[in-house]
Order: C-alpha cells, then structure tokens, then sequence
C-alpha cells in the first residue's frame, strides 16, 4: 500500500508520464458519462442528488450531483442525518486509468470482497466526511448497498489529498449498515 501511494505521490516523470494527463478533462469526461447513464435511468436503479446546501431552483453542472447506483435495497425506513455516526463497509477508487483499470484503490473498511454478514464496518462521523459521501449516505437506510460516484468538486477539490490527485472523481462502494441518530431522544 505504501509503495502504491508512493507511486501516486512520485515527483519522477518518468513514472508518471500519461497517468494523470489531462486527469481534470478525465474526470469531468467521467462525471459526464456517468450523469447521463443515471438521468437515463432515474426510475431504474440510479438515484441522483444534489450537494447539501445548494439552492435546487438552480441550474447546475453535473460536477454539483453525486450518482447513485443501487445495488441492493436495505430494510430501513430512516436516513441517518448529518451529524450522525454512520456504521459502515467501504471501499473508495479513483477513475480507472492505465496503471489501475480498475481505478486506483485509496481506501477500504474491509478485505477481500464485501460481504455484509461477514465484514466488520467501520464507524464515521458523517459530517467529518466530504460533501458528496455525506450527501449519498444521507439518503441511505439500513442494508443499502450503492456505488456513488462524487465528482470532484464534492471531494476533494482543485487540490486533493495525500494520496489523491486534485479534480478526482471519487468512486465508493458503499453499505449502511447502521447509523446512530443523533436526534433527541
């Protein structure tokens, strides 16, 4: 895993040459494909959501949605809120490019494949998260399993993270597991 963030981090342009060309005009090409497939199939299995916070009488680019796939549909019947502790099992991937076909692995709850009866989710504070994953996660309910897809104006922005190039769309498979309210009891 080091190595691999190494290889991301790497000032060397011999190792880095065409793997995160043109990565802003990549993602942006992504975001866009992805937004099309979902807005065609919005009454299938594909939910779109605006970011937290953003005026929906407005008219906004696809970089301000996050997109829904869902997987498999949970047993709940409430969403967790914003400042709520989220129960979870995850995995996050950049696009797919040269090196990762698959999209660059940044970060997962689990090993091997998930499984929900066999993985031991994490816990997070949904407000400590970015703005696209708490948006998705707030539409959520108990045993949801979804594929998000966060562009990166609702992750990690113009300037990324250790680890994740800046303009990164954010790829996450995604199940709720449990949340706990933070409502007044």
């Amino acid at each position: 895993m080091v190595l691999a963030l190494f290889g991301l981090t790497s000032c060397d342009e011999s190792s880095d040459a065409g793997e995160f060309d043109n990565w802003q005009a990549r993602n942006v090409q992504f975001v866009d494909s992805i937004a099309t497939v979902a807005r065609a199939n919005t009454y299938g299995d594909w939910k779109i959501f605006l970011a937290d916070g953003l005026n929906p009488e407005k008219e906004w680019s696809n970089e301000y949605y996050v997109y829904c796939q869902v997987i498999e549909e949970g047993n709940g019947t409430t969403h967790p809120l914003f400042n709520d502790s989220v129960v979870i099992n995850y995995s996050g991937r950049l696009i797919p490019s040269a090196t990762y076909p698959d999209g660059y692995l940044f970060d997962k709850s689990y090993s091997g494949e998930l499984n929900p009866s066999f993985n031991v989710p994490a816990t997070l504070k949904l407000s400590e998260t970015v703005t696209g994953f708490c948006t998705a996660i707030q539409n959520m309910t108990d045993g949801d399993i979804w594929k998000i897809y966060i562009p990166y104006m609702l992750g990690y922005g113009v300037n990324g993270t250790s680890g994740i190039p800046a303009y990164s769309t954010l790829i996450f498979d995604i199940n709720l597991v449990s949340f706990h309210s933070s409502r007044a009891k």
